[in-house]
């Protein structure tokens, strides 16, 4: 239980961006309509690289912060598995509403 807190503590700093990318593939679903299964795998690579980058970012800019995880026993690697499964799973479930 106080790992989960902990990784949603991170997570939500990093939501917004995150979000704003799930976003601008939502509007590109709908601006695209019926075509926009041709963009699928394109906007797929967009939000995988999207993630990578994010988490990379966060992670250099929150170092010590990064401390103060590792320390309560929470690996910089279970921080980057779970909250990108948990937006990527997100992405899909937005995405597969939008696309209907």
């Amino acid at each position: 239980m106080r790992t989960l807190k902990l990784i949603t503590r991170f997570y939500s700093g990093i939501f917004l961006a995150n979000f704003l990318v799930t976003l601008s593939c939502i509007g590109i679903i709908g601006f695209y309509g019926v075509l926009a299964h041709k963009l699928m795998g394109i906007l797929f690579w967009y939000k995988i690289i999207s993630i990578g980058m994010i988490f990379s970012t966060a992670v250099y800019y929150k170092k010590r912060e990064m401390y103060y995880y590792q320390n309560l026993g929470v690996s910089k690697i279970k921080l980057l598995i779970a909250t990108s499964l948990f937006d990527f799973m997100l992405w899909l479930v937005v995405v597969i509403i939008a696309y209907r």
